[in-house]
């Protein structure tokens, strides 16, 4: 669905499942459904099923992210052939924004994918949310992205301003405006905000950012915008913490990658998000608390010792973390799991 190459963390996991797949000598096809806006997927959904020969396939991947083109095909896909429904987040819960309408138009449109031979989830919390509606237990398989696809060794930390970095899209649910304006309450003259992801996903949220930017001192703030693997490797190797205050993540790979490089995290209390980072690696805070985040930015960029102390626990955490060839058994698993249940 959409720009597959993206480095968001729903299209990295596909990315990297799919590399692992074929490495592993499975033969995978992948359909891009349609572009990712709702518009695009409607448009794209009456022609889907024409676009590929299910008979040459013994089992079909469908994502929750293109479940507005696929859900009028899953019962007929489930007909002939194994359906394993990737779901990285339901939108009717990521979107906690989003109004009353809004909400039931999702939940139909994700409800032929709850019937799936075999669901992934990718965390527990995932799991709950759909045994919360109504998925039997043993059709679910989570399985958790990893953490290792960046190049070792990126970078050293520099003398300087202490380095804080967010890794994200500039959308509401990421909480980047939120993040500028807590980092603004008051001058910073010893750090410096690093900003990467893309900038343009939302034109009038980014306006917003850009606005807030402004007002901050010169230098405050660094826009870097999307970049390669290699250059996010640096930025995690020179930063002194990870600040993402996201309202709701399905998993939140740039955590893991974030504790993998030993940074201790500023992050919401919010989804699975607590579980993956802990709470000696972590300050917590509520989503949208402007105030709260801007005083937990205080206490980890003023106390050095604190910052030593959360880094040896994000490096604890991170060493129990599951590796991207985790993640491909794992996914490959879900799949012979659906293929056994077909031929039953």
């Amino acid at each position: 669905m959409g720009e597959t190459g993206r480095k968001t963390g729903g299209y990295l996991y596909n990315a990297r499942v799919i590399l692992g797949l074929r490495e592993r000598g499975i033969e995978v096809e992948e359909v891009v459904a349609s572009g990712a806006s709702p518009e695009e997927q409607r448009t794209a959904a009456p022609h889907l099923a024409s676009t590929f020969d299910i008979s040459e396939f013994d089992a079909i991947v469908v994502d929750a992210l293109a479940r507005i083109a696929v859900a009028p095909h899953v019962e007929c896909w489930m007909a002939s052939r194994p359906v394993v429904a990737m779901v990285h987040e339901l939108p009717s819960v990521a979107g906690g924004e989003s109004g009353p309408e809004t909400v039931a138009r999702e939940r139909a449109c994700e409800e032929p994918l709850l019937r799936a031979d075999r669901l992934v989830a990718v965390s527990d919390h995932g799991r709950k949310i759909l045994e919360g509606r109504g998925v039997p237990a043993g059709r679910i398989h989570v399985v958790q992205p990893g953490f290792d696809r960046l190049p070792p060794d990126g970078g050293s930390k520099r003398d300087g301003p202490v380095r804080a970095l967010c890794v994200a899209q500039w959308i509401p649910r990421k909480g980047i405006l939120t993040l500028v304006e807590a980092w603004t309450l008051h001058e910073r003259p010893c750090a410096v905000l690093e900003l990467v992801g893309e900038t343009d996903a939302d034109p009038d949220y980014a306006l917003r950012v850009k606005a807030a930017i402004g007002a901050a001192p010169r230098g405050s703030i660094v826009v870097a915008g999307a970049v390669d693997d290699a250059s996010l490797g640096v930025a995690y190797a020179v930063a002194d913490l990870f600040v993402l205050p996201s309202r709701y993540e399905g998993y939140g790979i740039v955590y893991a990658e974030a504790l993998a490089c030993g940074l201790p995290i500023i992050a919401c209390d919010a989804g699975p998000v607590p579980e993956l980072v802990g709470r000696e690696a972590a300050v917590l805070v509520q989503p949208d608390d402007r105030d709260a985040l801007s005083a937990a930015l205080d206490l980890v960029l003023g106390d050095r010792a604190l910052r030593e102390r959360m880094s040896a626990a994000a490096s604890r955490r991170a060493s129990r973390l599951p590796r991207w060839d985790e993640t491909v058994a794992g996914f490959e698993e879900a799949l012979r799991a659906a293929g056994r249940t077909e031929s039953r």
